[in-house]
């Protein structure tokens, strides 16, 4: 018969063995639920990859897009601009070059709608990096698309005051104010221009235009001041007839009798 003691020693290595194997299994299964986590983000990681892929082939194909707008292949362009938009949407180049490859393409259309888009997407960028020269001129090309000159000498303006190096933005600047009849800023734009570079044609043409605008208006606005003053002395001189023919005429004194 077995004594007492023996049995309840027996018990307590089968309760150690049992809590031991428990134990064991527990921590099994809380690393297989570590691995199933950090399997669960994975996934993530790997959208966030393919979400800078996307972005890189996006670029590529606003490159190549460019290239075939510049070979005046405007379908082609077109086309690749609209798969760089499907990859990313929120690519504003994009937009703004198929903006343009529309327009070559007379849809108009289609082709604000895509300015539009651009618009808003660089105004965000701008806001975003008040410092990126770069967004403001391409803001400034969307805004003129639209004809919207107001808006495109303001992004044009910064554009300069950035990079005051950038000769294509001074030239668009004063496009933009020429348009809109500022002509002392057209042609001082002009004249930044052609500082940076002597040889653009474009500027020394428009600057002449600017010029001669500038020099219309002020001899208008001289012409019109000598109308002014003409006007203002013939009045006067009407006001002073009127009030001498309103005046009483002094009576004559009676002739004495001889």
């Amino acid at each position: 018969m077995t004594a007492p003691f023996a049995i309840l020693t027996r018990t307590r290595n089968l309760l150690a063995f049992a809590l031991a194997v428990f134990l064991v299994v527990g921590i099994s299964a809380c690393r297989r639920g570590s691995r199933g986590t950090g399997n669960a983000n994975g996934p993530s990681s790997s959208g966030e990859a393919a979400t800078e892929q996307s972005q890189r082939e996006a670029q590529t194909l606003v490159d190549k897009g460019k290239e075939l707008y510049g070979n005046d292949q405007d379908e082609q362009a077109a086309e690749a601009f609209q798969q760089a938009i499907r990859l990313n949407p929120e690519l504003a180049e994009a937009h703004l070059r198929l903006g343009m490859a529309y327009a070559a393409l007379d849809k108009k259309v289609d082709a604000d709608e895509s300015y539009k888009k651009a618009v808003e997407l660089y105004k965000k960028q701008v806001q975003s990096d008040p410092k990126n020269a770069q967004s403001f001129f391409n803001l400034g090309q969307a805004h003129s698309a639209l004809h919207q000159d107001e808006s495109a000498a303001s992004a044009y303006r910064q554009a300069t005051r950035l990079r005051p190096d950038d000769e294509e933005a001074f030239y668009q600047l004063g496009m933009s104010e020429t348009r809109l009849a500022h002509y002392p800023e057209a042609a001082s734009a002009f004249q930044k221009a052609l500082e940076l570079d002597p040889d653009d044609y474009r500027a020394t043409d428009a600057l002449e235009t600017a010029q001669e605008g500038a020099k219309r208006i002020k001899e208008g606005k001289k012409h019109a001041e000598e109308m002014l003053k003409k006007q203002q002395e013939n009045a006067n001189a009407n006001a002073n007839v009127n009030s001498n023919s309103s005046a009483k005429p002094t009576p004559k004194r009676p002739a004495k009798p001889w």
